[in-house]
């Protein structure tokens, strides 16, 4: 009798809880491909984003190359006209002062 009431419990629990675990471990397992999907569709959106930085990091770095040479042909025009500017200062200088002495 005991037995019987043991596997009559025992055959309940299973009509009542089996198709429950059933359906919690479906749900789960799609929770998980949905998880494993969002983690695959970041890691592209975090590949694209370095990709996209990499390429800003070379716009930037051409750019800076770029102002560094415009710079220095700037210092060189300038430094061009100071000579010729100061030029003929210097001539009638070394004149007057080799008139001096």
């Amino acid at each position: 009798m005991a037995e019987n009431v043991i596997a009559e419990i025992r055959h309940i629990l299973q009509d009542i809880l089996v198709p429950d675990f059933k359906a919690l471990t479906v749900k789960v397992d799609g929770i998980q491909r949905q998880i494993e999907l969002s983690e695959r569709s970041m890691s592209a959106q975090f590949d694209a984003m370095r990709a996209e930085m990499a390429a800003s990091r070379a716009e930037i770095a051409a750019f800076r190359a770029e102002m560094r040479s415009e710079f220095q042909a700037q210092r060189n025009l300038v430094q061009n006209e100071v000579l010729r500017e100061t030029g003929p200062i210097r001539e009638r200088l070394a004149t007057l002062e080799a008139h001096r002495a």
